[in-house]
């Protein structure tokens, strides 16, 4: 009777370690496979062809063939399924890239763990809302993360924010994630969320932020003791891109009596750090934002200044002035005047919008269609061997033939493209010169009806090419019903402030 109950208790044991060991084996092999990059939200940058290569990377601990394709919302395969690497000196680390992925989302991604090229999925991963679009590294002071009065929300499904602690992306909601310490301390409003909402509304395509600001921060604490989390953010978007970095920052040097002088060489100090980390010279936006209410206008002047004198119009452009949103112009929260109120974080985040949509975003409806695949020349029909010719005995003659002459080359001429209109952000542009070193357009229309406060750059690049602007024509300014205040470059202010005169339009030269 023991020995029986010995055995059935034996038989019961190997049963329980049987199953749980099968149980444990297929728990672990549904938990071998993870996706590092990109992870749910993810927004990639989008490049000059409105697309992106999306880098996916996963770790996999098995010695067989990962794949990844892309889905479109309702699981329509939009891309060719690609096989991911295994990376050298890192176990179990698999990488590959979906080449040439159209702006827009969301996407889905697929990854799947097969035994065999051609097998079945043995395991599998999903990751939910990959977009192609825009994103951008936001930088400064208080003003530029999480310190206004109110928490806000992006309304837009398609705005991402950037988790450097978790490293994840989340919806754009305030208090924004970050790294930089004292940006947290508050943990209340930002601009992005609103500015967010309206580049979408603009571009429709996914928005992404990552936030890097230190309440309270000087330019030049911005290069030295604050600049981890701009460093942090370089690096780890470069699985994704990213179109600008974004600064927001003046009022603690102006209330510190920062120079003109002394401000400007701490920021292209800062701006060359980046370029050199990042490996290239990536784009910078800088706000014109000084305002200080317990410092003189003097003292805020010698900040907008600098602003302006780094930025080239270029590489390193010149963006919303924040100035005017003062202490009396209901913008600001009443504790401090310092800080933005609710209203005053959304018109801030549009300011935003309207000057990276004017100078950042490149017009991409000029670009051509995508060419179909060649398809390829059916094969030559095969043809009997010439048969074998009768020799012609030579003509004899005393002419010798004439050497024969190479025909000269053609020359080639630049196209001018003199006279041609495109579209760049709100203003159409007619081109009035294109030889080598006068390439000029004048603006023929804006559209900005409703727009109360427009900054005209001061040059637009079109085909690769910068052009200056040189003229406006007053029927693009008499549209302009709403315009309250407007900033023009020297070469067409006198125009502008003549046009707009009588309607006690503000016209200030920048």
């Amino acid at each position: 009777m023991k020995k029986l109950r010995f055995l059935t208790t034996g038989l019961f044991l190997l049963g329980v370690l049987v199953f749980g060991s099968f149980f444990a084996s297929t728990a672990a092999n549904a938990a071998e496979l993870s996706v590092l990059v990109p992870t749910e939200r993810a927004v990639y940058q989008r490049n000059e062809k409105n697309k992106a290569d999306l880098l996916i990377r996963v770790k996999y601990e098995s010695d067989q063939h990962v794949t990844a394709a892309l889905l479109s919302e309702d699981n329509t395969a939009c891309s060719e399924t690609v096989s991911l690497t295994a990376t050298e000196g890192n176990a179990g680390i698999y990488e590959g890239t979906i080449p040439d992925v159209p702006a827009g989302g969301w996407y889905k991604l697929n990854i799947q763990g097969k035994a065999s090229a051609d097998g079945e999925a043995e395991v599998s991963q999903t990751v939910e809302k990959i977009g192609v679009g825009e994103v951008f590294i936001t930088a400064g002071q208080s003003n530029s993360c999480s310190f206004g009065e109110t928490q806000t929300y992006a309304q837009e499904d398609m705005v991402s924010a950037f988790d450097p602690k978790k490293d994840v992306w989340q919806h754009c909601d305030d208090p924004q994630p970050c790294i930089s310490g004292y940006s947290e301390g508050n943990g209340k409003g930002s601009p992005w969320p609103s500015a967010g909402d309206a580049l979408f509304e603009k571009l429709q395509v996914p928005i992404g932020f990552v936030t890097t600001g230190y309440g309270g921060s000087t330019i030049a604490q911005l290069l030295d003791k604050h600049y981890a989390a701009i460093l942090d953010a370089i690096e780890t978007l470069r699985p994704y891109g990213y179109r600008a970095i974004l600064l927001h920052q003046g009022e603690g040097d102006s209330g510190i009596g920062t120079k003109q002088k002394d401000y400007a060489e701490s920021l292209m100090k800062l701006i060359q750090q980046t370029r050199k980390d990042a490996g290239y010279d990536l784009i910078w936006m800088v706000a014109n934002a000084a305002y200080n209410p317990w410092t003189s206008i003097a003292a805020n002047n010698e900040i907008l200044e600098a602003q302006k004198e780094v930025c080239d119009e270029e590489t390193i452009f010149l963006g919303p002035l924040t100035d005017d949103m003062d202490k009396d112009s209901g913008y600001r929260r009443k504790q401090d005047n310092l800080h933005f109120n609710e209203e005053g974080l959304k018109e801030h985040g549009r300011r935003w919008a309207e000057a990276i949509t004017t100078k950042l975003i490149p017009d991409y409806s000029q670009l051509p269609p995508d060419e179909p695949d060649p398809t390829p020349a059916p094969p030559a029909p095969s043809t009997p061997e010439p048969a074998t010719p009768v020799p012609v005995p030579p003509v004899i003659t005393n002419t010798p033939a004439p050497a024969p002459t190479a025909a000269p080359p053609e020359e080639t001429k630049p196209v001018s493209l003199k006279g041609k209109t495109f579209k760049s952000g709100m203003f159409q542009y007619k081109i009035t010169t294109d030889q080598k070193n006068r390439k000029k357009v004048k603006i023929i229309a804006i559209n900005g009806k409703t727009k109360k406060s427009i900054t005209i750059p001061k040059k637009v690049k079109y085909k690769g090419s910068s052009y200056q602007i040189s003229a406006i024509e007053k029927k693009a300014l008499n549209k302009l019903k709403k315009l309250r205040k407007l900033k023009a470059p020297s070469t067409i202010y006198k125009t502008c402030r003549a046009t707009l005169k009588r309607k006690k339009v503000v016209v200030k030269k920048y």
